[in-house]
């Protein structure tokens, strides 16, 4: 593992500046070093594969869960590789990078488990998103229970691979999807109404109407009314966003070469892992508590990523 990796996690910790300059005052390196390390390209699927294991051993079963986040750049238009895009958190278009995701988890923890940069004129987010599903299965050998994914991501070729796969997954259909030769707003009315039909070809699925949404699962053997219950196993990616960005400076960094920017999210996955990892070593800490112990004491924050990087360098 790079040297550089100490300082700049533990700059990431402190929550200065994302900058060579910043963090190079902070720390034994020195600018030219960290720019180094931002710049050269690594092959991060084979890293993230080997750092998971090593630091929560081989994944079985969970839940899989596919979504994307936009990295904003606010105060920034001419960063490599960056685009206007649309933020559904923000629910409006910012400049910046989309990135698809996927996680596991096994209702305690929540792994970052792969990404995929989206870019324009380039392939759709659900060709990203079955690229992931592939990696899952064929590099990282992972069995979920079920996969889950919002409205977006119900696309007929992703909903076929998952067949393919022999994959349970658990969703959300737009109001005008054609189940049965008709759009499921108008065949699912009442709330609690459900239905069984045909969402591809090959694909039998249960849909039910719950909350003004409509859910679906090819998982044939459960009741509908457990469907939306069930569907909440996704919202642990939305916290591992809400973690990278508001804790790790997931938007922070200021390099407007495209490859800092993916060394940068690589460096804050880690992190993240990190602190999952620690969090089940201090099982009544939440990450936000143990962000805050490690600001407060630097010295413990910087001596437990040292622990962590030496158990990585191994």
């Amino acid at each position: 593992m790079p040297s550089q990796f100490l300082p700049y996690l533990t700059s990431l910790v402190i929550g200065i500046n994302v900058t060579a300059t910043g963090i190079a005052r902070q720390s034994s390196v020195t600018h030219d070093q960290i720019a180094r390390f931002l710049v050269k390209r690594r092959v991060w699927q084979r890293w993230m594969l080997w750092m998971v294991q090593k630091l929560f051993g081989v994944l079985l079963e969970g839940y899989l869960i596919i979504d994307d986040t936009v990295i904003a750049k606010r105060h920034a238009r001419n960063m490599e590789g960056a685009s206007f895009v649309h933020s559904s958190a923000l629910d409006r278009v910012v400049y910046g990078y989309n990135i698809v995701f996927l996680c596991w988890s096994n209702g305690t923890i929540t792994i970052p488990i792969s990404w995929r940069w989206y870019k324009k004129n380039g392939k759709s987010k659900i060709d990203l998103a079955m690229e992931l599903l592939a990696e899952a299965k064929k590099r990282w050998h992972v069995s979920p229970r079920h996969v889950f994914f919002d409205t977006y991501y119900s696309a007929h070729q992703l909903l076929n691979q998952l067949h393919t796969y022999g994959w349970k997954f658990v969703g959300q259909l737009k109001s005008n999807r054609i189940i049965n030769a008709a759009p499921i707003k108008e065949d699912l009315v009442e709330e609690g109404g459900t239905e069984r039909g045909w969402i591809t070809d090959t694909v039998k699925v249960t849909i039910i109407k719950h909350d003004g949404n409509w859910f679906f699962t090819n998982d044939l053997g459960i009741t509908p009314k457990d469907i939306p219950s069930l569907y909440k196993n996704r919202w642990p990616i939305e916290e591992v966003f809400r973690f990278l960005k508001s804790a790790l400076s997931l938007e922070k960094c200021q390099a407007r070469i495209s490859q800092a920017q993916k060394t940068h999210l690589a460096s804050c996955v880690l992190l993240y892992l990190i602190f999952q990892k620690q969090q089940m070593v201090e099982a009544t800490e939440t990450l936000y508590s143990l962000l805050e112990k490690w600001r407060i004491d630097r010295r413990l924050g910087r001596n437990q990523i040292r622990h962590y990087v030496k158990v990585l360098s191994a």
